[in-house]
């Protein structure tokens, strides 16, 4: 029997995710979680084979928790389960430890399929994502749904100052807080924003007006 819990910030996708885990044979629903909190306190009580993880949560990251969780509980699989389809997300998923990617409106067979293939040690990725991905690598990208990441407050201020030219040390000095400590907030809003250096930081910053 696999385990199966479900993080979504939305109290009727966990009951709806929950309808259609009982209707596949081989797979017990272990519980629904609302947010990051949540989901840390659940898996600390209960056996969870297979993590269906949404990205956007109300307090904290899904890419973030994907590489905390996966580095807490390596032998248990984690499917992102979200609408966002941007193949930044995909890949930084995947980088951060998740073993599949599903859009929500998979379909009870699709679901199926991928928690299988997890649980085996697979990864999965819906077809029309890897079809996605193949484009993207081939340099035939097409415009994809936009994400807007959810920044902390700290994590907006240190933006700002990247922005306006500020180095980590000018940074640590005006917001009071250690030089390593600011590297720390950039390493995480890359992450967050699905790009690989500073120059993408400011791109995507200005493009998805993350600080209006």
């Amino acid at each position: 029997m696999i385990r199966v819990a479900i993080t979504d910030d939305h109290f009727l996708i966990v009951n709806g995710i929950r309808d259609l885990l009982e209707q596949i044979e081989g797979i017990e629903f272990a519980g629904g979680f609302l947010c990051v909190a949540e989901t840390r306190e659940g898996l600390a009580q209960a056996q969870v084979d297979v993590l269906l993880l949404d990205i956007n949560l109300p307090d904290g990251d899904g890419i973030q928790l994907c590489r905390e969780l996966h580095n807490k509980y390596p032998e248990m699989g984690i499917i992102a389960l979200t609408t966002y389809d941007q193949n930044a997300l995909v890949k930084n998923m995947m980088r951060n430890g998740a073993k599949g990617y599903l859009i929500k409106n998979t379909s009870r067979n699709e679901l199926r399929e991928a928690i299988m293939s997890v649980h085996r040690g697979e990864q999965y990725l819906q077809k029309e994502l890897k079809n996605a991905l193949l484009q993207d690598a081939l340099g035939n990208s097409s415009s994809r749904t936009t994400f807007r990441p959810v920044l902390t407050r700290r994590e907006k201020e240190v933006l700002k100052l990247i922005m306006e030219e500020h180095t980590s040390q000018e940074i640590a000095e005006k917001l009071f807080i250690s030089p390593k400590t600011v590297e720390t907030h950039r390493l995480n809003l890359l992450q967050k924003l699905g790009v690989r250096n500073t120059a993408g930081l400011v791109k995507e910053a200005v493009n998805q007006g993350l600080l209006e």
